[in-house]
């Protein structure tokens, strides 16, 4: 008999080299890490392959475990599932893809990695509500929130913030990048870090969304969402010289020209929460207000 065990098709935050190319979604986008220095994207949802399905992580390293277990023939059906599911989910059709992740929950109810995967799919599409529900389902499967996967619930704060919950989303990315640093994950910790920063210029917490970039930035000057998010905030503080200053630094660490003007606004509005898209806006226009397409899919605008 196999066992699966905390096996979260979570969703990551991934940070990326700067040639990669993204494919943009909703709050989010899919990708994978590659190696460099060169940090551009938050709020970045992908799946783990299937080779994920049994694995141990969490304190001592050893898996919190769903509560089915099965044999090899199932094993191998569940992977096959999820294989087919990722495949799918790179098309453009919601329906399909959407479908093949029920499939499995069908199958397999108590495996977390099917919610999860299910739930991030449905961010990735816009379907807050649904994900956020999906996500809830996989924690609870992984023992709660203390001690579900890192990454998957800092999905889980994604889909809170994009639901109106942002006090408890914030905790969350707290929580998140607590467990990074405890369990010696430094991705997970600057990825939730920096979710939080961008959370707390949401709830208009500008001066501490500032500090926490510059916390993130002293310790990587070359990340490069960071660096947009400074000069963002900034603007909103109405700290016009400081802006153009952290505007000049993004440019200087933007090797491969991902930041330009013309090109900052559609590289952020798909990732970031709305008043900080909002605000870079402003900021690029040269206005003291900005627009933003808010979760609901409709067009806000920020005064700064």
């Amino acid at each position: 008999m196999v066992r699966l065990g905390l096996a979260s098709f979570v969703g990551t935050t991934r940070r990326h080299d700067a040639h990669h190319v993204l494919r943009h979604s909703t709050l989010c986008c899919s990708a994978g890490r590659i190696a460099s220095t060169r940090r551009t994207s938050l709020f970045t949802l992908s799946f783990l392959g299937a080779s994920h399905l049994v694995r141990k992580c969490g304190p001592g390293g050893e898996s919190a475990f769903a509560a089915a277990t099965y044999d090899k023939q199932n094993l191998e059906e569940l992977v096959k599932l999820f294989n087919e599911a990722i495949d799918i989910s790179k098309g453009e059709e919601f329906a399909p893809a959407d479908e093949s992740w029920t499939k499995i929950i069908d199958f397999a109810p108590d495996t977390s990695a099917a919610w999860s995967n299910r739930g991030t799919f449905r961010l990735q599409r816009g379907k807050w509500s649904e994900g956020l529900g999906d996500l809830e389902k996989a924690i609870e499967l992984e023992g709660g929130v203390d001690n579900a996967d890192g990454y998957l619930t800092n999905n889980y704060a994604n889909a809170l913030g994009a639901t109106g919950q942002w006090d408890e989303a914030l905790r969350v990315y707290k929580q998140s990048a607590e467990l990074g640093a405890k369990r010696g994950e430094p991705d997970l910790q600057e990825i939730a870090e920096a979710n939080y920063a961008l959370g707390l210029m949401q709830t208009s917490r500008d001066q501490e969304a500032l500090e926490e970039v510059r916390s993130l930035l002293r310790k990587d000057p070359n990340f490069l969402d960071m660096r947009a998010a400074e000069a963002a905030i900034l603007w909103a503080l109405r700290d016009e010289s400081g802006a153009e200053t952290a505007w000049s630094a993004l440019q200087t660490a933007d090797e491969g020209g991902l930041y330009a003007k013309q090109l900052a606004i559609a590289r952020v509005q798909s990732r970031w929460p709305p008043r900080v898209t909002a605000a870079l806006s402003a900021f690029i226009t040269v206005q003291n207000k900005g627009n933003a397409t808010d979760y609901d899919g409709k067009v806000k605008t920020y005064q700064f």
